[in-house]
This record gives structure tokens, C-alpha cells and sequence, in this order.
């Protein structure tokens, strides 16, 4: 089983990247956190191939770091949540893992469907299946979003919807509103921001 490769970026795009070693060209599906730091040139990326039952292909997923890895293992831990599946969250939740850590840990699947978009089905299973695993992992950074503003978050993606915005994109450009706003966040500020992503 391959541990890492170490190649020359040939090509990238959000989920996946293709990295030239000693004249071979490797394609390795990625999170959104491991795309936002890929640099031109060489670079080293921790890997977890996956092949199909019944002869299938060989698909190969990379990380930066070994705390990605070990997130994505961890995810592929809870019960029919596949590699795709574990790689879709772990693109969601990378915006802030103790924030998602503390969601597990509180049981509180709002954060997990309003802050990351995880669908409530996903989030209940995650909640069930990471509660006593996660506590051994630990995040670096200070949580980003502040729980009691969750009200006004699921607002401004109401609001978003009742302009005609469909739910995904509303939570989506909210999400990104969060991101670049500080202070205390109001529904109003929130929605003016999120326009602006749409």
C-alpha cells in the first residue's frame, strides 16, 4: 500500500490534483483544505488508496497532513459513510474542526446542518458515531463560529430562500459571510455579505 508520494504538481482543480513522479502521473482526489494549500512544484501528499471489490479501479486520496488522514479515516469509521462521503465532509468541516468537535461532542446537530451543511441524516449519524472517538483528537486554532449567533445565521439563510435562493446556496455563501465578517453578527449583515457570493 502506498504511504505517501512526493511529485511535482502537473495539474489541480478543486477535489483533485495530479502529481508527476519519476514520470508518472498519479491522480489523487483531495479535500477542499488540502486544495486551498497546494503550491506550484513539488509536494508531499499522505495517501489512502481505496480499490473497488470485484476488480475494480485503484483510487487514490491524498492529504497534506497526517491530522487530514487521520480525520478522513475517522469519518469513514461511522457507519455507510464511504470514502467519497468522508471526503465531502472533511472539504465541509475543515473550515473549523473544533468548532465540529465540539458539535459532536455537544450532540448538536444544528451547528453540524447550519455552520458546515452537513444534511441532518449525515450529521445524526456522525454525532452517534464520533462522540467517543473524536475526544482523543485535537485541533489546533480557536474555534470561529460563535454558537450564540446560530439563530442569526439560520436566518439570513431564511432570508436568502425567501429571495429565491436555493438552500444550498444560501448556506453556502452564509457560511462564506461568516468566514470574513468579525464582530457580533446580526441577520441583516450577515445577508448583505452573503449577496455578495451569489
Amino acid at each position: 500500500m502506498i504511504s505517501f508520494i512526493r511529485g511535482i504538481v502537473e495539474d489541480k482543480g478543486i477535489g483533485s490534483v495530479t502529481v508527476e513522479v519519476n514520470g508518472i502521473g498519479y491522480h489523487v482526489l483531495i479535500p477542499l483544505s488540502t486544495y486551498e494549500k497546494l503550491s506550484e512544484g513539488e509536494i508531499k501528499l499522505y495517501v489512502w488508496e481505496s480499490t473497488g471489490m470485484y476488480g475494480g479501479t485503484t483510487v487514490l486520496y491524498g492529504f497534506l497532513t497526517h491530522q487530514e488522514k487521520e480525520i478522513f479515516h475517522l469519518l469513514r469509521s461511522v457507519s455507510k459513510i464511504g470514502a467519497k462521503g468522508a471526503l465531502e465532509i472533511l472539504s465541509k468541516i475543515s473550515k473549523s474542526l473544533p468548532d465540529f468537535k465540539k458539535a459532536v461532542l455537544e450532540k448538536d446537530t444544528k451547528i453540524l446542518t447550519n455552520i458546515f451543511g452537513i444534511t441532518k441524516k449525515t450529521a445524526e449519524k456522525l454525532v452517534v458515531g464520533l462522540k467517543d472517538k473524536i475526544k482523543e483528537i485535537s485541533f489546533e486554532g480557536e474555534q470561529k463560529f460563535r454558537v450564540k449567533e446560530i439563530q442569526e445565521i439560520t436566518d439570513a439563510v431564511s432570508g436568502l430562500v425567501s429571495l429565491g435562493y436555493k438552500k444550498s446556496q444560501a448556506k453556502e455563501a452564509v457560511n462564506s459571510a461568516c468566514e470574513t465578517l468579525e464582530g457580533k453578527l446580526s441577520t441583516e449583515t450577515l445577508i448583505k455579505q452573503a449577496l455578495r457570493y451569489l
